[in-house]
């Protein structure tokens, strides 16, 4: 079964992870032969996705102008491959397979695996807020709906996003031995510099105002303000580069209290180093991968109410509501009460919890099942049809 995976991009991000463990799995699901097609150049990513030996397809998307054309070249890449099924991540890229499949007449069905959430609409982006709206007046015409969180699917329905089939597939992670948690401190010491504190919060993320990093600079200032002896810890593509308002925020702290580095490779070598996990983020996640990597190190993570997070911490860490640093503050301070052996069992539950709910062999076995289901099932003409309305309406 020939499967395309249509991505807007390969830069380090969410979608773009799980994409490659899915390809990273292939024997779980050996019948499927997936490609990958990128509107945007191959960033970081594509080595990595390169590495499974799975074709990486480039549309040459860099404007918006391009993009027509880009999709242009994802019809003729349709119609010259004949795949089983597509999957389109991330928004831009399912608008484009859907468009791609109507101008190429191959019929083939669609998946919108959706990986975002729509807590704060008025925070997207033009492009993306425009997006969106045609996205739900066509959301009946792919064969499925894939969401990686229960609250997304919620906000999506709410938006106007209807379809037959949708189903709530979460993130996987490929389970590996316990970390050596003071070997990973090690690491993180001589890598980083990081004086030999009692207390290390960290943050791995890329540094886009989602993220909300000004919040956890707030709450780490109140930490200090309180006596607790720690330090931040701030990971990341552009971390390194920080915007007027985190410099601003750092800059009113001591100077070494803090360090930052931008995008790693090797973050599974040493995440197991920290003592706490912090996940600010005001909107737009849907199931954050780093909280899930964090948990599986036995990280206990305090990180605000958005997507799934509350759902995956459970009881193994603190949740907190978004874009209240007191709150964030009190949680971190919560953890950094307890003894190191309560923290040692927090994360031991963290664990657990991700062995027991997000293995990725049977979260790759969902998609695998989907797909068949998916590709064995007569497509109903009527989703063209839709798709036909809705383009004369326009």
């Amino acid at each position: 079964m020939r499967v395309l995976h249509v991505i807007t991009g390969l830069n380090v991000g969410g979608a773009e992870t799980m994409l490659s463990r899915l390809l990273e799995r292939q024997d779980v699901a050996p019948d499927l032969r997936p490609r990958v097609a990128t509107l945007m150049p191959p960033g970081f990513m594509g080595g990595r996705i390169a590495a499974t030996g799975t074709p990486i397809h480039q549309l040459g998307m860099k404007t918006a102008a391009s993009g027509f054309r880009a999709v242009g070249r994802l019809a003729s890449l349709l119609r010259k491959d004949r795949p089983d099924l597509v999957i389109g991540w991330m928004h831009h890229a399912q608008l484009a397979a859907s468009i791609a499949v109507r101008l190429s007449g191959t019929g083939v069905p669609v998946i919108w695996n959706v990986r975002h959430s729509l807590g704060a609409y008025s925070s997207e982006k033009p492009a993306t807020r425009a997006i969106l709206t045609v996205q739900a007046r066509l959301s009946s015409t792919p064969a499925a709906l894939i969401f990686n969180a229960h609250q997304a699917r919620q906000q999506y329905e709410a938006f106007g996003f209807r379809n037959a089939r949708v189903e709530v597939i979460p993130n996987g992670f490929a389970l590996s031995p316990p970390p050596d948690r003071a070997a990973a401190r090690a690491r993180l010491q001589a890598l980083f510099g990081i004086p030999r504190t009692p207390l290390l919060v960290g943050m791995v993320a890329r540094a886009h105002p989602m993220k909300d990093v000004p919040n956890l600079v707030t709450a780490f200032a109140r930490m200090l303000d309180r006596g607790t002896d720690v330090h931040l810890f701030l990971a990341g593509d552009g971390m390194d580069r920080p915007t007027k308002a985190v410099a601003a925020a750092l800059a009113v702290l001591p100077r070494d209290r803090w360090t930052l580095t931008g995008q790693r490779s090797d973050v599974g070598v040493w995440l197991g180093g920290l003592d706490m996990l912090a996940l600010p983020s005001a909107w737009g996640e849907g199931f954050p991968n780093i909280v899930g990597e964090a948990m599986l190190a036995a990280v206990p993570c305090v990180a605000t109410d958005v997507g799934d997070t509350r759902w995956i911490i459970d009881d193994a860490g603190r949740v907190v509501p978004p874009g209240d640093p007191e709150a964030l503050a009190r949680a971190l301070l919560d953890l950094a009460s307890l003894r190191a052996a309560g923290r040692a069992a927090l994360g031991k539950a963290a664990r657990r919890r991700i062995e027991t709910e997000y293995d990725l062999d049977r979260i790759a076995g969902r998609y695998a099942a989907l797909c068949r289901s998916i590709v064995r099932s007569p497509r109903p003409a009527m989703a063209a049809a839709a798709m036909l309305r809705v383009e004369g309406s326009r």
